[in-house]
């Protein structure tokens, strides 16, 4: 992906539940967002199209998707400290 998808997908990470603001934002500030590969970028893209309810709930840990590539982006993100500072 080129810069200008990338940061579109970063803009498109912002979310109208808090919650998930803080996972994605600190997935991003962290790093973590720099070092994901293609495939994983694409599924980070369709990650991002799932409704916050459902998100949350997979952030959460309280279900696990069959698609593995999207499972390990979900997992990535979860594991980013939700609580620091």
């Amino acid at each position: 992906m080129d810069y200008v998808a990338i940061e579109k997908l970063k803009w498109r990470s912002r979310r109208s539940m808090l919650e998930l603001d803080l996972f994605f934002e600190r997935f991003i500030q962290s790093g973590a967002f720099t070092q994901l590969n293609e495939s994983e970028l694409l599924a980070y893209q369709h990650l991002i199209s799932l409704d916050d309810n459902d998100l949350l709930v997979l952030f959460q840990g309280k279900q696990e998707l069959a698609d593995k590539k999207l499972q390990t982006v979900i997992d990535k993100i979860a594991r980013i400290d939700f609580y620091k500072e």
